[in-house]
């Protein structure tokens, strides 16, 4: 009996690894036989339908591959490419249409009068998306259950909301201004040490200059990045956080790296660096401010919080509103850190990458940065006193003149530089959900017969804004940087003027822009105090090339780093 042992054995090993395989195959099968099926399915189920002119539509349904999925790969990997598609007339050929996502389906509307309707009707309400962006992309959604329980609105998802409040705009706008006007000038300091070095410049490769000792090379992207998360964390938090937590910018920025695969909830199982990284830079920067909250806490109750966080004084009111508001919701201190990490993020990322597009696409045409130069003149202007003037035997440093508010109101051109580059630049989306049904029309500058559909009561819509930002019927061009298409003529005084509503609708929050005054003049002066005072160009006296996208949501990151030369003007 024993002979029979091995034979046994082996024809047990060939039957499991028969089954192995043919479980595997069939597993394969059955999925590419789930997606066939479902793409035949969605796609009879959206064919054509003819309609009467006037006739009210629902808006036709989006066929898709994946069961449940839906369009969702599609959606993360190119959401502007993807609607831009569905758009066009070879695929749905409508304004309003049908996308499932994620086993819901959204009403998408394209149309920018259609968009305008549905963000101003008084019988929608956004899309409360901050539950799962607070549970998978900041780690801890205690600040939702806490407002549910208690019904309490002094904490609102809409973190910009409380940067155009007056109390906190005046303050923050003085703050900025002062600390451009001392630090614009040290933006690089000519120090070959790392350690002379500023704190900007010592992660942005400055070096000198081979050919010219008074110039010095750097990286862009991580010198604006830098200097300006620098300074607006300074306005933000405070100096003796920056002092006391100087990993935070690296960290935000690995941060947003992973922002989308963190969105959407990508398994740790799941080998994704950038969700990897991610959630290691959300556990660090949670940690930081968890310590930040205490210490607040400590201060407020007549307790030294300690030596590294003494001097709170000068955190913005913006913050510290936030940070009393949770202490009465009675957040633990984790819960607490991911929530002000959150008013962190969106109130910084929106503004450093705005700048970086705004300034390359200036910098980069020798004629257009002339022309900002002149117009901004009186309102951004750097000065020296020359050895004569003063009648001391040393150069005096460089000064700035800078005014917000003028930068906004009477330089329209650099203004248009700002809108152009949010064209380019940015694809929010924004949700809302229908209270009561509403129907939409098209103009008749979109169309020349104009449809109406009917969408009911409940439905969530999305309106992709990228679509268009990007629509060549609408932009001559519409991959090319001009700022002068919203540049008009006043006609009686011939009075030039910028004209934003070009731009259309803009999204809202978290996956687009959210240009309010604040962010609109605080990107205006980082903007206009560099271009004044210093000398940006390649570093080989060639065109300064644009960086293509790192695919992502909302406003763009630059795919890599440009190496430029930079040089004082004064």
């Amino acid at each position: 009996m024993e002979s029979y042992g091995p034979i046994a054995y082996g024809l047990i090993q060939i039957l499991r690894n028969g089954l192995s395989e043919l479980t595997w195959t069939l597993v394969l099968a059955v999925c590419l036989s789930s997606c066939i099926v479902t793409r035949v399915i969605t796609g009879l189920a959206s064919g054509h339908r003819k309609s009467n002119p006037g006739e009210i539509r629902s808006g036709r349904q989006t066929p898709y591959w994946f069961p449940w999925i839906g369009l969702g790969f599609e959606i993360l990997w190119d959401h502007v490419g993807l609607f831009k598609s569905l758009r066009r007339r070879e695929k749905m050929g409508e304004p309003v249409f049908g996308v499932f996502l994620r086993g819901q389906t959204y009403t998408t509307v394209v149309s920018p009068s259609m968009i305008q309707t549905v963000l101003t009707s008084q019988i929608t309400r956004s899309v409360s998306i901050f539950d799962q962006v607070m549970q998978n992309v900041f780690g801890d959604r205690s600040l939702v259950l806490s407002l549910r329980a208690n019904q309490n609105q002094q904490v609102s998802d809409d973190v910009m909301k409380g940067m155009i409040q007056d109390k906190f705009f005046r303050g923050t706008s003085e703050a900025i201004t002062k600390v451009l006007q001392f630090n614009v000038p040290n933006l690089v300091s000519f120090s070959r040490s790392p350690v002379d070095q500023l704190p900007w410049e010592r992660d942005s490769s400055v070096v000198l200059s081979e050919q010219d000792q008074s110039a010095c090379e750097a990286d862009l992207v991580a010198l604006l990045q830098n200097f300006i998360g620098h300074h607006m964390t300074v306005a933000l938090m405070g100096e003796s956080f920056m002092e006391s937590f100087p990993s935070v910018l690296p960290q935000l920025s690995t941060f947003d790296d992973g922002f989308v695969s963190l969105f959407i909830g990508s398994p740790r199982w799941i080998p994704s660096p950038l969700a990897s990284a991610g959630r290691a830079a959300r556990e660090n920067l949670i940690h930081i401010f968890s310590i930040f909250y205490r210490a607040f806490c400590a201060c407020e109750d007549g307790i030294d919080p300690g030596i590294e966080l003494r001097d709170l004084d000068d955190v913005s009111e913006l913050v510290k509103e936030r940070m009393r508001a949770f202490r009465k919701l009675e957040l633990s201190p984790r819960a607490s850190g991911a929530a002000i990490l959150s008013l962190y993020w969106e109130s910084m990322e929106y503004i450093i990458k705005m700048t970086f597009w705004t300034l390359i696409h200036v910098v980069s045409d020798a004629e257009l940065v002339k022309e900002i130069r002149e117009e901004m003149k009186p309102y951004a202007e750097a000065t020296r006193r020359s050895r004569k003037e003063t009648g001391f035997p040393f150069e005096e440093p460089p000064n700035i003149k800078l005014d917000m508010e003028k930068l906004e109101e009477s330089c329209p051109l650099l203004n248009a530089c700002y809108y152009e580059a949010i064209r380019l630049h940015s694809a929010g989306i924004s949700y809302r959900e229908l209270e009561s049904g509403l129907t939409l029309v098209e103009s008749k500058e979109e169309a020349m017969e104009p449809h109406t559909y009917k969408i009911s009561k409940g439905n969530k819509v999305i309106m992709p804004h990228g679509v268009f930002q990007n629509d060549a019927d609408r932009f001559s061009n519409p991959d090319q940087y001009d700022p002068l298409r919203f540049i008009t003529t006043d006609a009686s005084s011939g009075t030039k003027k910028v004209n934003p509503e070009i731009l259309g609708p803009t999204a809202e929050g978290l996956y687009g822009p959210k240009s309010n005054k604040f962010t609109h003049q605080t990107i205006l002066a980082f903007t206009a105090s560099i271009i004044s005072m210093w000398e940006i160009s390649s570093v080989n006296d060639k065109e300064l090339l644009i960086p293509r996208h790192r695919k992502t949501w909302g406003t763009f990151r630059p795919a890599y780093d440009v190496k430029v030369r930079i040089k004082s003007r004064v």
